[in-house]
């Protein structure tokens, strides 16, 4: 038997584009870790079992996503396999990405096993947002390694019973958002945006594939204390300079005196729902304003204070508001905002621990893009803090996006008081320049722009290979055709030449 009940909006949303897209892809979370020690599958079957026990999402499914249906009980369900090298494994966890869900019976939550030897495993979690998002994540992975802990030593989670479970919360969302609260929060979110360009121009116009790629940059740790100790003596948190140097750098690209950046909002106020799974998250929109060419004390000021009114009316849906301010129809572009910009203290990414094993997370380049660029800044316990660009390569190339990330280091190592924003960014390098001029020679116009697509204006092989030639005689330096394919705009390119803590 299983009971109906409303979705949330944001699940409504979800299911919307599940329909659209049922590959799911976008839609889902995929997380592989590495076990090394005894990790004794029964115990993990019996701790996943717990956990769906304990959390209705784990058990809900969305036939033709009118309503969402929770089956009373349920079994996790877990695949192992064995696998010849961690090359193998890793393989699995990319299959992963691209194995669709099957949201009207599930199951939205999958765990392969793949067994390298006896002391040698790696787990590969599936989720659909549907069920869970990236807090849920975190929950899961606590609550996991608790219920791994008491399985193997035959003793009791001590999991406290939930006050309420995520179909409830649903059902008081809707309860709240009442037609005078919405035409509130419709109305100033209206007023905010008014008279602010709903695209940022990043790159030419080009059809979304949707054909998802990661890099990332490594921050040095110089620039990490840097910025927290910034932060601190400015009173400000580290979210807020992050996410102003992330404006920054989108402005200088865009040539935007004010950028829109999307943040996922936790929605997660009530006290009752803090270790509750589920989708919570919806989707607010962050101004950063450069207009007047602030000193960056006065744009962290700014950036703070939207930031407190952004979540102060976080509560009206992000599709309710692309409805109300019905922008132009763009195949193109995601409506309202292109970029979102996320941070993860330290403890908040999903970190596993399994009783009297050690646990790793390799990191993966897998082939997925919920939006067309997102920037993601990770703090890590043990290791330096890593900034992810997750990005749809039929808009950017990989060197567009490396050069963003090297821009992005420039602007933190920069950052200071009386800095003002024109003053964050170094003037184009000499190196961007003599590519720049090399490219437009070789492809016979006047000049181009250091973030053109090579391909994009004309080119063809055989004129890559003169730009090689050119740049092997008129710098010095071999870049080969292999890196100008996978970075074919002289921004790009220069920051490959150049490229000292970026890594792939």
């Amino acid at each position: 038997m299983t009971t109906a009940f409303p979705m949330s909006f944001a699940q409504q949303r979800l299911c919307f584009l599940h329909w659209v897209d049922p590959t799911g892809a976008a839609h889902s979370a995929v997380r592989c870790y590495r076990v090394t020690g005894p990790l004794d599958l029964r115990a993990l079957r019996e701790a996943l079992d717990v956990l769906v026990a304990r959390h209705e999402p784990l058990r809900t499914v969305f036939p033709l996503g009118a309503h969402q249906h929770v089956s009373p009980d349920g079994r996790g369900r877990l695949h192992i396999v064995d696998v010849a090298d961690e090359a193998e494994a890793l393989r699995h966890a990319e299959a992963e990405v691209a194995r669709p869900f099957d949201v009207e019976h599930g199951p939205l939550l999958r765990l392969t096993v793949a067994r390298l030897d006896p002391e040698t495993h790696f787990l590969v979690f599936a989720s659909h947002l549907l069920v869970a998002d990236g807090w849920s994540l975190q929950i899961f992975s606590e609550e996991l390694a608790i219920a791994y802990r008491a399985a193997l030593l035959g003793e009791s989670t001590g999991l406290p019973e939930l006050p309420v479970q995520y179909a409830d919360w649903a059902a008081w969302q809707r309860e709240q958002l009442t037609p005078s609260r919405r035409e509130e929060l419709s109305r100033w979110w209206r007023e905010q945006l008014s008279g602010i360009p709903l695209v940022l121009d990043l790159v030419p116009p080009r059809p979304a594939l949707g054909q998802g790629r990661r890099v990332h940059r490594v921050l040095p740790a110089d620039v990490t204390q840097a910025v927290r100790t910034f932060a601190s003596a400015e009173r400000q948190t580290v979210f807020t300079v992050l996410a102003a140097a992330c404006g920054v750098i989108l402005g200088h690209r865009a040539g935007r005196q004010q950028v829109l950046l999307g943040l996922a909002v936790a929605n997660r106020d009530l006290p009752e729902v803090e270790r509750v799974l589920g989708f919570f998250v919806n989707t607010v929109v962050l101004q950063v304003d450069l207009r007047g060419d602030p000193d960056f004390r006065e744009l962290l000021r700014r950036v703070s204070e939207t930031t407190t009114s952004a979540y102060a009316h976080k509560d009206l849906p992000f599709e309710q508001l692309v409805a109300d301010l019905a922008p132009p129809r763009d195949p193109t572009r995601s409506p309202v905002v292109q970029v979102n910009f996320a941070y993860h203290p330290v403890g908040t990414a999903g970190a596993l621990a399994l009783h009297g094993c050690t646990v790793t997370e390799p990191l993966l380049d897998l082939p997925t893009a919920k939006f067309e660029l997102t920037l993601r800044v990770e703090d890590h316990a043990d290791g330096p803090t890593r900034v992810w660009a997750e990005f749809d390569e039929s808009l950017f190339d990989a060197g567009f996006v490396v050069a963003l990330l090297a821009a992005y280091e420039e602007v933190l190592r920069a950052a200071a008081p009386g800095t003002r924003v024109t003053g964050l960014l170094s003037a184009r390098s000499g190196t961007e320049q003599r590519l720049t001029r090399i490219f437009a020679d070789v492809l016979g116009v006047d000049s181009i722009d250091p973030y053109d697509d090579f391909f994009r204006l004309g080119g063809h092989s055989l004129q890559l290979v003169e730009v090689a030639a050119r740049i092997r005689t008129e710098l010095g330096r071999d870049l080969g055709l292999r890196e100008l394919y996978q970075h074919p705009t002289p921004a790009g390119a220069a920051a490959r030449l150049e490229q000292t803590g970026a890594s792939r």
